[in-house]
């Protein structure tokens, strides 16, 4: 039992001393109380949560960011227009030599694409890293850009080779019963159609909706700033030119794409291709992405009929777009209704004042025939019931008049009740502008850079 006693009291005094540290640590205060002012205080936090943004570096790595995106536009568009060149050589099956350096070119291209792709995604995590959205450590393959990437990498590797140059695959056309083929660099250059998605995605990246300080804004309002909000903001501010910018892209692109894959058509009937000539197929496209779809020229392959396929589920998309927008131009604002409503209390005030001057005109006309005596029985009866009958448009143009006037009045009240409560909130917000004014003073006699604060929309 005394051998015990020593052990006890030794765990009951780490057990003391356990508790002293934990009550140290509650008890300890945080980093940015220890600072002496409030600015030094200002700054510890701002350190404790990722440090404060340099506007500088954040808009040198942007732009570094959009040159890199534009130098990639201008290797895949070149690759395209290359590749649509080298089809009609290597379709005709002449000059091979031409055919043959134009793959080696978009072979050669596209390596440098493959890598300035690399360099893109670098450059965008660079400029995510001055804004403090992702860690300064993190590498392409800890975020999420590396799926995109990768994806984009895939597509790019698609394309016509010099390899595979005289390459062809068989298949059994139904409507020719016979044997067609196509060459393995058309299959693929149909597929690098595709590509086309990235040109979209580079031209989105150069309008005013996609910048720095659009991220910024997003970032304020707690929304992304992807290129999806910029296509909504176009569908906003530009409806029409945006949706004609995208109807005739897709138009042209899968027109292109129809006569690839009906083209092959042409080796045993020339006379019966109708596809395979470009304005065909451009038409083609057009009546079947506007849901019209004629029959005058259609689709004979299983790889056209796909193509066909997929325009019409963007036809359905595009279509249901413009009715949208136009009934949305079509609404009436408050002003137009306003001016609407009095428009039509003008109009109604005239009917009401010629509906009133016929019922004085006839009653004067049977007041002087029945005074001179000269009105025969059938005049009378005519005379009456034209009299009544201006009556009765009268009485009816009278009960419009007052509807709309009635209508016409509580919305004016409804009106000015919403003007008074305009008027209160642009106080309150002429409040808040001076307190943030005052904040900012504060600020820069303490000697910390303050952000400009974002002025409030104007009510």
């Amino acid at each position: 039992m005394k051998g015990r006693r020593p052990s006890q009291s030794g765990k009951v005094s780490e057990r003391s001393s356990r508790r002293q540290l934990e009550n140290e640590q509650l008890v300890k205060k945080p980093d940015f109380l220890k600072a002496a002012t409030l600015g030094q205080i200002f700054v510890v936090c701002t350190q404790q949560l990722g440090g404060l943004e340099d506007g500088k570096i954040t808009k040198l790595q942007f732009r570094k960011f959009l040159m890199t995106e534009q130098i990639c536009f201008v290797f895949n568009l070149m690759g395209l227009g290359l590749s649509v060149m080298q089809y009609d050589l290597e379709f005709e099956e002449e000059d091979e030599d031409i055919s043959s350096w134009l793959l080696w070119i978009i072979f050669i291209s596209t390596l440098t694409l493959l890598v300035l792709t690399v360099l893109r995604y670098q450059q965008h995590m660079n400029w995510l890293k001055s804004r403090k959205q992702i860690s300064q450590n993190d590498k392409i393959w800890q975020t999420e850009q590396w799926y995109p990437m990768l994806i984009e990498l895939i597509i790019y590797c698609i394309i016509p080779y010099p390899f595979t140059i005289g390459m062809r695959v068989y298949f059994y056309n139904s409507f020719q019963d016979a044997m067609a083929y196509y060459h393995v660099n058309e299959i693929l250059a149909l597929i690098m159609i595709t590509r086309t998605v990235f040109i979209f995605r580079t031209i989105l990246a150069q309008t005013f909706w996609y910048s720095n300080r659009t991220q910024r804004v997003c970032n304020l309002y707690a929304c992304e700033g992807n290129y999806m909000f910029v296509a909504k903001s176009l569908m906003r501010t530009s409806p029409y030119t945006s949706q004609f910018i995208a109807l005739v892209s897709l138009i042209c692109i899968f027109g292109y794409g129809v006569r690839i894959c009906e083209n092959p058509l042409a080796r045993n009937d020339p006379a019966n291709n109708n596809l395979g000539r470009y304005a065909n197929a451009l038409w083609n496209i057009i009546i079947t992405i506007t849901t019209v779809g004629y029959g005058d020229f259609y689709t004979r392959t299983d790889l056209g009929r796909f193509v066909i396929f997929v325009v019409c589920i963007l036809g359905i998309f595009v279509i249901s777009v413009m009715v949208v927008t136009l009934i949305n131009s079509l609404v009436i604002s408050t002003l137009e209704s306003h001016a609407i409503t009095v428009l039509e209390r003008i109009q109604l005030r005239q009917n009401l004042t010629q509906s009133a001057s016929q019922v004085v005109l006839y009653s004067l006309k049977i007041f002087v025939a029945l005074k001179k005596g000269n009105l025969s029985k059938v005049q009378l009866k005519i005379l009456l019931i034209k009299l009544r009958k201006n009556l009765n448009d009268f009485k009816i143009s009278r009960r419009q008049y007052r509807n709309k006037q009635d209508v016409g009045n509580m919305n004016e009240e409804i009106t000015n009740q919403f003007s008074l409560l305009k008027s209160d909130f642009s106080e309150v917000i002429e409040k808040q502008k001076g307190l943030l004014q005052q904040n900012q003073d504060i600020m820069n006699k303490l000697g910390v850079e303050a952000k400009p604060y974002i002025s409030c929309p104007q009510l």
